[in-house]
């Protein structure tokens, strides 16, 4: 036990040996903490997701919509224009899935003359209940890593440093495998196990990397394979309406110092955001 409290070498020992502790207690808890999330994978893996489900646990409400849009214009339910304008039909079977029946029925009641984008279909009260059937059939599964461990662990390093250099310094201990030199050494040595700490802790996954890569392989198959039915033009126009558009800022007029008239609105001359939209008499375009 002495040479662990008065050792050199065993008090760098013993503050890397507690680092490792701490380092497979948190991995013995985080396997236990997923246990029911490791069986949600593995049926998925093993019975495959509706895509619609499968876009939702690949990238959110977003892909979810988008390829629960390209289902329905594939099945006739949804006519999709050249810039992504949806508009409902009269055709199309009825829908066997709960999102997409809800999302069909809540097109067709889009007033007449009325158009919808796709990023609308994530924010719009109106289709609020295809958002819940998407959410609460789709299994609670976090696809990204959680980002404790890592910070954990990167903190562990930090005070189990400190804890060696302290317990050094109490217990007069001569630097570790340097003996003879001065013992503000013990300095370089806690650096190094620091760096050693910190690269080991930079292995656990940070709170951006994926979780179940084989299941997002799944995802993505079912994802291209329901949205491949269409033609590359349609999910262009359809993914061309993902965000809403940016408000236009308006332009005043400024009068340079040369005196060669006014600013040109080339925002507002130059739109081509709608069918509809015109120049608004900027004045500099003539109206075509």
């Amino acid at each position: 036990m002495d040479w662990w409290l008065t050792d050199s070498e065993g008090i760098v020992a013993l503050w890397l040996l507690i680092f490792a502790l701490c380092n497979v207690l948190r991995g013995v808890y985080c396997w236990f903490r997923d246990r029911d999330e490791r069986r949600e994978v593995e049926l998925l893996l093993a019975f495959k997701p509706h895509p619609v489900r499968a876009s939702f646990l690949l990238g959110g409400m977003t892909e979810a919509a988008e390829t629960a849009i390209c289902m329905l214009v594939a099945d006739g339910a949804v006519k999709v224009s050249s810039t992504g304008e949806l508009r409902p039909t009269h055709r199309g079977r009825k829908q066997a899935d709960h999102a997409l029946r809800a999302l069909a029925e809540a097109l067709r009641a889009t007033p007449s003359g009325t158009t919808t984008r796709l990023h609308e279909i994530s924010t719009e009260a109106r289709f609020a209940a295809f958002r819940h059937h998407v959410e609460h059939r789709s299994p609670a599964i976090r696809s990204t890593a959680s980002g404790k461990s890592q910070s954990l662990m990167l903190a562990t390093s930090l005070l189990t440093t400190f804890g060696m250099g302290v317990h050094a310094g109490g217990a007069l201990a001569p630097t570790a495998f340097f003996p003879g030199t001065h013992r503000m050494s013990w300095l370089y040595v806690c650096m190094a196990a620091l760096l050693l700490q910190w690269a080991a802790a930079c292995l656990w996954p940070s709170e951006k990397r994926r979780r179940w890569k084989a299941l997002d392989t799944v995802c993505q198959d079912r994802t291209e394979s329901a949205r491949a039915a269409l033609p590359d033009a349609t999910r262009q126009a359809i993914a061309h309406t993902r965000r809403a558009p940016q408000p236009t800022r308006p332009h005043t007029r400024g009068h340079s110092g040369d005196g060669g008239g006014a600013a040109i609105d080339v925002d507002s001359c130059g739109s081509s955001g709608s069918s509809d939209s015109s120049c608004g008499g900027c004045g500099g375009c003539g109206g075509e």
